[in-house]
């Protein structure tokens, strides 16, 4: 994946200042197979393990996480679809998103259910024989660029799961303006207003949307995310080894100085500390581990933490040139607040491994 650096390195910065990405980036991303790299051989996909996948993620992330999130929420639309979809769903809408030629989106988050799924307000309904769909979803990752639509709704008081085209002429999308980070992820707000949706169209049945395919398509967004936060805590860590290494400060290297040299030990020891979690999170997934979960959990939860915390000390020792808004660590910073949020915040993932840990224990592990 080094071919993503060599090719698209020096792009993130502009990207961010146009609040998307260019539409030949997209393409790329199709042409390379990046789309449809984790999904099944059988649905046209690459079929990568879990471990390729995330050097993959890790790679993306080095270079910009808006095009690793492009990539991510694709694949967790996809990836639900292909656990979860009927024959009819594969065949009409499968081999569009393996190949790259149908963005998808996935339309969870509204401005009162974010953490809390369970408070969602869009309804599906049954009105003279037709189901149709009602609601906005904000925040959404490439929903002002994406053609297919996984939205998340309820019908009568139960979730589910419907796709909705981008033709669809009840679905309209607009910009979410200026956001701290993210900022070339054509982030939208997603209205829905009388779509008609074929029954055909609905994806499981009612019920499963947050027993299942909800959880489903966060596990992989979280296991993106954390290898794409481990690529961004790489690219922040060579910024910084470059820079001490030709400032000079008080008359000495920048490198010299004690203080630093204590930063730089941190960093690179929570790099190395962050890779590992990666690795064992990805192999557990590829051995089916019935700790799979948990694993990809702990990585994100602890190399999202530990991001924020470089990316700021980045800031902290580049300077002046940390905080220029195009500069490399002033972007991960920015971006650093977004990934501890998203995919589970890091409260609510301390909720989750707290019980966890406390069973592992009792059953005479750690």
């Amino acid at each position: 994946m080094e071919r993503v650096g060599v090719a698209w390195g020096t792009g993130a910065a502009d990207w961010d200042r146009r609040g998307g990405l260019p539409a030949d980036v997209v393409r790329w991303c199709a042409d390379e197979g990046l789309f449809g790299a984790a999904l099944p051989a059988e649905f046209g996909g690459g079929g990568a393990t879990a471990v390729r996948t995330g050097l993959m993620y890790e790679a993306l992330g080095r270079v910009s996480a808006s095009l690793a999130s492009l990539v991510n929420v694709h694949g967790m639309a996809a990836q639900t679809l292909a656990k979860w979809g009927t024959e009819q769903q594969w065949a009409s809408v499968m081999p569009g998103l393996a190949a790259g030629k149908r963005v998808a989106a996935i339309c969870m988050t509204e401005s009162g259910a974010g953490s809390d799924l369970s408070a969602i307000e869009t309804e599906l309904s049954e009105r003279e024989g037709r189901l149709v769909l009602n609601g906005t979803k904000v925040f959404i990752t490439f929903g002002q660029l994406a053609d297919t639509f996984l939205v998340l709704a309820q019908r009568e008081g139960r979730s589910v799961t419907c796709l909705v085209d981008r033709d669809n002429p009840g679905l309209t999308t607009t910009s979410m303006g200026d956001v701290l980070g993210l900022r070339a992820a054509a982030l939208a707000r997603v209205e829905l207003r009388d779509c008609v949706v074929p029954a055909e169209d609905v994806v499981g049945r009612d019920g499963f949307g947050l027993s299942i395919l909800v959880p489903h398509a966060l596990e992989h967004g979280r296991h993106a995310v954390a290898w794409m936060a481990l690529g961004m805590l790489g690219s922040a860590f060579s910024a910084v080894l470059d820079f001490v290494h030709e400032r000079r400060s008080f008359g000495r290297d920048l490198v010299d100085h004690g203080q630093i040299q204590s930063m730089l030990t941190r960093m690179g020891t929570d790099l190395e500390a962050a890779k590992l979690l990666c690795v064992a999170a990805s192999r557990a997934v590829d051995d089916r581990a019935p700790d799979a979960s948990a694993r990809i959990l702990t990585a994100k939860y602890f190399v999202c933490r530990v991001l924020e915390e470089h990316a700021a000390q980045a800031v902290q020792i580049l300077g002046s040139r940390g905080v220029l808004e195009d500069g490399v660590a002033a972007r991960h910073y920015r971006d650093a607040k977004i990934l501890n949020i998203i995919e589970g915040t890091t409260q609510i993932i301390e909720r989750m491994l707290a019980p966890i840990f406390l069973r592992t224990r009792s059953q005479g592990g750690l």
